[in-house]
């Protein structure tokens, strides 16, 4: 069973080069237009001038169009970096963890990465399910939701549990909701909805904790020995 799902980004690349062809090809049209009209008003008669407009048109449908295609590309390519690092799915024994990228900016010139994650604790997982379309994935249960700062969402697994680095986020800060829409960014969803009844399923067949009760009896009681210092003792203490 598969307890890590990477976000795929192939649906950028997609996105990427459907807009590189249309931004290159309405403006290689407009250049080309511009520079037969301007072609056949330089040689069509002998008194006819170039005109100085549809040079600047043509030169500029150039430039435009390179410019938009390189923004394009890059901001592409940095969304398909940030979502490939920020989002994905881990599930882990007692709770699956679903992050989401949801956007950077800068805040005190410092740049800033926003994240939606969703505990889901298996205690109270209900199902998970695709939606109609396929573009969702639907979660019920008492999960926990939390939209913040990336860094403060930083956790550790102890016991298989969910632990976070800053434990007023274990008590607080968080929205608890019954149902949860997730984006179905990680290949198939019916991949990652396999893979949570199967986690529920697990977590339903652990045994409970053993408890130990112990009696006074079980104990021996030992008086600990006093330390007697030597009475020759040198000890100074310097303060520098």
């Amino acid at each position: 069973m598969r307890s890590y799902f990477h976000c795929h980004t192939s649906r950028f690349a997609r996105r990427k080069a459907v807009w590189l062809t249309l931004i290159g090809s309405v403006f290689a049209e407009a250049a080309v237009i511009s520079f037969i009209i301007l072609f056949f008003g330089m040689f069509g008669s002998e008194n006819s001038a170039p005109s100085p407009v549809l040079a600047f048109a043509a030169a500029g449908s150039v430039i435009i169009g390179l410019a938009l295609c390189l923004f394009t590309a890059f901001s592409a390519d940095r969304k398909a970096a940030r979502h490939s690092r920020y989002t994905y799915a881990d599930i882990q024994l007692k709770f699956a963890a679903v992050s989401l990228y949801a956007g950077d900016a800068r805040i005190n010139g410092y740049p800033t990465v926003f994240r939606d994650l969703y505990v889901i604790p298996f205690g109270t997982f209900v199902s998970a399910e695709p939606s109609e379309n396929g573009r969702n994935i639907m979660i019920r249960g008492k999960i926990r939701k939390y939209s913040m700062d990336s860094d403060f969402l930083g956790y550790h697994v102890r016991g298989g549990d969910c632990e976070f680095d800053r434990m007023w986020l274990n008590v607080g800060c968080f929205e608890e909701l019954d149902e949860a829409v997730i984006p179905a960014s990680f290949g198939r969803p019916e991949s990652l909805c396999k893979a949570l009844t199967e986690a529920k399923k697990r977590y339903g067949e652990m045994p409970p904790p053993k408890k130990y009760v112990f009696r006074e009896a079980d104990f021996v009681r030992r008086r600990p020995k006093k330390r007697v210092m030597p009475d020759n003792l040198d000890y100074s203490r310097n303060w520098k």
